[in-house]
């Protein structure tokens, strides 16, 4: 299923790029909305946030729930994370976490979670988005994804020895569930493997570990952000609303068409990370040695 959906995705936004070369606006957008939609649904399947019968049951067309659910859990589990890295103190001294604020990232959250509500109560402006909203979004997007990618870059740095594996072997447990909370996949493979890894492998790991964790992010943050700036157009692009034909309504002067190419390549980037991601994915669940 998830596979499924990718592709269509994928296939959605050719049909997007190919729509808008030709001037129909409308259905341009309506396929580029579709393709944001069902990339979140992917990833949603991926990292096991919601299950298939919740797709169609709780999810529907508004993406958007997909990410209020993200959030809520991403919030609970950095407000859990500040305890959970007491046990580890090698880990929190390590430069992974150099500038890990939780505090802000809890506050970060908040904010997400507040503005979901205000555009789910007022869905019809985002129609007329303007160009500055849309600017302000990619430019928040492409802020955090920076601030990830630096993260990401911080994992090289980890350095794991005998004395750092014995106190992570008298903690497993708690590693386990701390780990299970943030990427179960993962998860389940360190539980699998632990015992067998020495420190070096035990090292790469980790690092994998947190890569894997990173990447989903930073196709999180992209997915998003257009799932909120693509939010009211599932409708308004097919059928007549308050008079208006959708004909009337997209045309070259609307934000989001004047904005799609651009729109379209942040979310071809995306999908380019989801396919890293698959890869990595795949190369877990084949055999360790």
């Amino acid at each position: 299923m998830k596979a499924k959906l990718l592709d269509i995705a994928k296939s959605d936004l050719k049909a997007s790029r190919v729509l808008y070369e030709n001037r129909l606006y409308p259905q341009a957008v309506f396929y580029f909305q579709q393709s944001v939609e069902k990339a979140n649904k992917s990833l949603a399947l991926v990292t096991k946030l919601v299950t298939e019968k919740e797709l169609y049951r709780n999810i529907g067309h508004q993406a958007i729930k997909i990410h209020e659910k993200a959030i809520k859990r991403q919030k609970d589990k950095y407000e859990q994370f500040n305890d959970h890295l007491t046990l580890f103190s090698e880990l929190r001294e390590l430069e992974i976490f150099e500038g890990f604020n939780v505090k802000r990232e809890i506050r970060q959250f908040d904010l997400f979670l507040s503005y979901i509500d205000e555009i789910r109560h007022d869905n019809n402006k985002l129609i007329h988005m303007s160009s500055w909203d849309i600017r302000r979004f990619l430019k928040e997007m492409k802020n955090t994804k920076k601030d990830i990618g630096k993260e990401m870059q911080n994992i090289s740095k980890f350095r794991m020895n005998d004395k750092s594996r014995k106190k992570m072997r008298q903690n497993f447990s708690e590693l386990y569930n701390v780990a299970l909370k943030y990427n179960p996949i993962y998860a389940e493979e360190l539980k699998n493997d632990f015992e067998k890894l020495d420190s070096k492998e035990l090292e790469s790991y980790i690092k994998n570990y947190y890569r894997l964790t990173y990447l989903g992010m930073s196709i999180s943050t992209s997915l998003y952000y257009l799932a909120i700036i693509t939010l009211p157009h599932v409708s308004v692009t097919r059928y007549p609303e308050n008079g208006k034909t959708p004909l009337e309504i997209y045309t070259q002067k609307l934000p989001i068409v004047k904005k799609l190419p651009e729109l379209c390549d942040v979310h071809n980037d995306a999908l380019n990370e989801f396919k890293i991601l698959n890869k990595k994915l795949e190369e877990i669940n084949a055999p360790l040695h």
